[in-house]
């Protein structure tokens, strides 16, 4: 890497560590209606009209909303038509969900970004559905957790590389092949920033810190944080064209997906209801 590459990678890494420490975490090209519906959950009492109303505010998200209330993931007996009646049935997690994966597909779609940061940001929008269909169907089979904040743990586990990959625009450091160990070794702690700035629950703030341990520390309970660090793992594994041992992982054997002497270990027994969440998410 040239000099000049290395001034301005070392600025970037600057950068990421001034906002870290003044909690200045914008994201850029992300909706503040967005932000301002996550933020409106994160109170002791949630006003649902208050919701409606913020949802209502953008068109775009309030079909979204609409689409997903009435998808085959969260579907009941009859088609909703009014936003109030769809925010009560999806409940906050999964309303927080919906307007997330909207906000990540919008940014993927901006006209101003290169095609090179269009791609890598269709890569994190598709990472981050496949982490929350894994961390939803992990929390609902094999732990008493919420299924529905695991899913949103899920989509939350991307928001450090978004933001890193955004702001890689302004330091003009895109094309830099450095840029992917920045966003390896940073991610992590600007995801936990973003998620406590919206005031998230600590225990899905501390999800997102380890998320990429392989056997994070062990509790009395199943953690957020367990569920989120094994969905990377089969993640990365069905990936690959390498076996998931559970034997190499305790971390599987303790959340009962496994057994020690399984040598190769996968999620096709949840096949369907992967699939169905990620139609949802998709839509």
């Amino acid at each position: 890497m040239s000099a000049k590459a290395m001034q301005t990678a070392a600025g970037f890494v600057q950068q990421l560590a001034g906002d870290l420490n003044k909690g200045d975490l914008e994201l850029p090209m992300f909706s503040g209606t967005a932000v301002r519906i996550q933020k409106a959950f994160q109170v002791d009492e949630v006003d649902v009209d208050e919701v409606v109303r913020l949802i209502s505010s953008d068109p775009a998200i309030a079909a979204r909303v609409l689409e997903l209330a009435n998808s085959a993931m969260v579907r009941g007996t009859r088609q909703i038509t009014d936003l109030r009646q769809a925010v009560i049935r999806m409940g906050d997690k999964l309303i927080q969900s919906s307007v997330l994966t909207f906000a990540l597909r919008q940014a993927e779609r901006n006209e101003g970004l290169s095609e090179r940061t269009r791609t890598a940001l269709r890569a994190i929008w598709i990472e981050s559905i496949e982490l929350a269909a894994r961390c939803y169907v992990i929390a609902k089979e094999f732990t008493k957790l919420s299924a529905n904040e695991a899913l949103l743990a899920g989509l939350l586990s991307v928001i450090g590389r978004l933001y890193i990959l955004l702001k890689s625009q302004e330091c003009e450091i895109e094309d830099d092949p450095d840029l992917e160990r920045v966003l390896a070794d940073w991610h992590p702690a600007i995801s936990k920033a973003i998620a406590e700035s919206w005031n998230m629950s600590q225990e899905l703030v501390d999800a997102l810190e380890m998320q990429l341990e392989t056997d994070p520390p062990l509790q009395e309970q199943a953690t957020l944080a367990e569920v989120l660090c094994v969905a990377r793992l089969f993640y990365q594994y069905e990936r690959s064209s390498e076996d998931f041992v559970a034997s190499d992982y305790p971390l599987v054997q303790r959340l009962g997906i496994a057994d020690n002497d399984e040598t190769s270990v996968t999620l096709a027994d949840h096949a369907e209801a992967l699939d169905s969440i990620r139609q949802g998410l998709r839509a």
